[in-house]
C-alpha cells in the first residue's frame, strides 16, 4: 500500500496549523529553552541517581550525599537560569536582536524580581525554590519581556549611539544600555520597593496548569492529540512542545522531592509517556515491531526487520511510513486505543502507589525496559508496569495487523 500524493484538505489545513504554530516565535524560544537546559536536566538527573542509587551497596563506593546534592543544586536546582537564558538567546536569535545584550538583560530582569529571603545567621539569600522548577515561567516571562524591549529600542534607534569607529562590540553594548536599565529599574521598582512578587505571582498562575496536567483526562489528551495528528501525515511535536514546560516543571519538582525523601508529587513528565506509554514511538509500535517480525505479507515481514531495532530505541519511522501507519484507516484503531490504554493502566498504577513516577531525566533512545527502570530511581516494579503494558499492546494491535497481513498477502 502506498502512501497517497495529494493531500486532504483537513490535512493541509492541520500542517499549515502546526508549522505555524511552531514558527510562532515566542512558543518556539519557550520550546527552545526547554530542550536547551536538557543537557543540565540529564546531569542533575545522574546526581539525584547517584544520590539514592537503584543498588544501596553503591552508596560505600560513592561521594558524601551532601556533595551529589550540591551536584543536584547547581543543575536541576537551578534550571529557571538556564531556561532563561536559552529562551532569549532563541528568541533573539529569530527576532535578530542583540545576543549578549538579550541574554544578560534576560538573567538580570529574572534576578531582580526574585524576593531575597532572610537568613538564620543574618543576610540575605535567594531561595532555591525561586531558581528551579518554581520559576520556570517567571523566567520565560523575562526571557521573551527583555528581548522584544530591546528589539523594540533598536528596530526605533532609541538608545546610545556610538561613532568615530568605535568596536562594533562596544556600539551593541551601549545601543542595549538604555533598555536594560529602564527594564531592571522598572522591575526592581516594582518588586523591592512597592513590595509586588512578579516572580511568585506568575508562578502561582501557572501552578493550576501543572498540577491538572496530572489528571487522567490531560494525560489522555495529551495522546490522543499525538496520535491523531500523526494518522493524518502532521507531525505533534510542534503542537506538543506547549506542554514541555509544563514536564520540565514537574520533573524538577520530583527530583526535589526524591532527594528529601518525600512522595514523588507529579506524574505528568515526559519519562511518564516515552516509557509507560509510547513504548517504541508514538502509537506503542514497539507492539508493532514485535508482531511484523512473524507477519506472512513480504512487505510487512521486511518492514518488521528494517523496524525493529530503530523501535526498540524509541525511533520508529521507519514502521510509521513503511507500514504505512501514516493515512492507513486499518490501523488507525490500535494506533490510538494501544497509548490510550497504556496511559490509562499507568496513571492507575502510579496514582494508587503500586509504581513509584519517573524523576530522572533518561536519554530518550534507551530501550524501554531500562529508561522506565533508570527514571524511577531504580523502581524494579516500573520494568513490571512496562513489561505488563507490552503485553497489552501486543493483544490490542494483534488482530489488526493480522487483518492486514491477510490482505496484503
Amino acid at each position: 500500500m502506498s502512501l497517497p500524493q495529494a493531500q486532504s484538505p483537513g490535512r493541509a489545513r492541520l500542517q499549515r496549523f502546526g508549522e505555524k504554530l511552531g514558527n510562532q516565535p515566542h512558543l518556539a524560544a519557550v520550546r527552545d529553552g526547554v530542550i536547551g537546559s536538557l543537557p543540565i536536566i540529564l546531569v542533575g538527573s545522574a546526581f539525584v541517581l547517584l544520590f539514592a542509587p537503584p543498588w544501596p551497596g553503591l552508596s560505600r563506593f560513592l561521594p558524601a550525599k551532601d556533595a551529589l546534592a550540591a551536584g543536584t543544586r547547581a543543575c536541576a536546582g537551578m534550571v529557571s537560569l538556564y531556561v532563561c537564558g536559552a529562551c532569549a538567546l532563541s528568541l533573539a536569535r529569530r527576532r535578530s536582536v542583540d545576543i549578549p545584550a538579550s541574554m544578560t538583560t534576560a538573567l538580570a530582569v529574572f534576578l531582580v524580581a526574585q524576593k531575597p529571603a532572610l537568613l538564620v545567621q543574618g543576610g540575605f539569600a535567594l531561595p532555591l525554590a525561586g531558581l528551579g522548577a518554581g520559576g520556570l515561567f517567571p523566567a520565560f516571562a523575562s526571557a521573551i519581556l527583555a528581548t522584544e524591549t530591546i528589539g523594540f529600542f533598536a528596530r526605533r534607534k532609541w538608545g546610545i549611539r556610538l561613532g568615530g569607529g568605535a568596536p562594533e562590540v562596544i556600539v551593541r553594548s551601549f545601543a542595549a544600555l538604555l533598555p536594560t536599565a529602564i527594564l531592571v529599574t522598572l522591575v526592581w521598582s516594582l518588586v523591592h520597593v512597592l513590595g509586588i512578587d512578579l516572580a511568585g505571582g506568575l508562578a502561582n498562575l501557572f501552578r493550576p496548569l501543572v498540577r491538572g496536567s496530572d489528571a487522567l483526562p490531560a494525560l489522555m489528551l495529551i495522546v490522543l492529540i499525538d496520535s491523531s495528528l500523526y494518522l493524518v501525515g502532521v507531525h505533534p511535536f510542534s503542537v506538543l512542545s506547549a506542554a514541555k514546560p509544563l514536564w520540565l516543571a514537574a520533573l524538577t519538582e520530583n527530583m526535589t522531592a526524591a532527594m528529601a525523601g518525600q512522595p514523588i508529587p507529579h506524574l505528568a513528565t515526559q519519562e511518564f509517556f516515552i516509557w509507560f506509554t509510547w513504548q517504541g514511538g508514538s502509537g506503542t509500535t514497539l507492539a508493532l515491531a514485535i508482531l511484523l517480525l512473524r507477519a506472512r505479507s513480504q512487505q510487512l515481514k521486511l518492514v518488521g526487520r528494517a523496524g525493529f531495532l530503530p523501535a526498540l530505541f524509541n525511533v520508529n519511522e521507519p514502521l510509521l511510513f513503511g507500514v504505512p501507519v501514516v493515512m492507513n484507516g486499518r490501523l488507525a484503531v490500535p494506533f490510538i486505543a494501544a497509548p490510550l490504554t497504556l496511559v490509562t493502566l499507568s496513571w492507575a498504577a502510579m496514582r494508587y502507589g503500586l509504581v513509584r513516577p519517573p524523576f530522572t531525566e533518561q536519554v530518550w533512545t534507551l530501550p524501554a525496559p531500562l529508561g522506565a527502570f533508570l527514571s524511577t530511581g531504580g523502581d524494579l516494579r516500573a520494568i513490571a508496569l512496562q513489561m505488563t503494558n507490552l503485553c497489552v499492546a501486543l493483544a490490542i494491535w494483534w488482530p489488526f495487523v493480522r487483518r492486514y497481513d491477510r490482505e496484503l498477502l
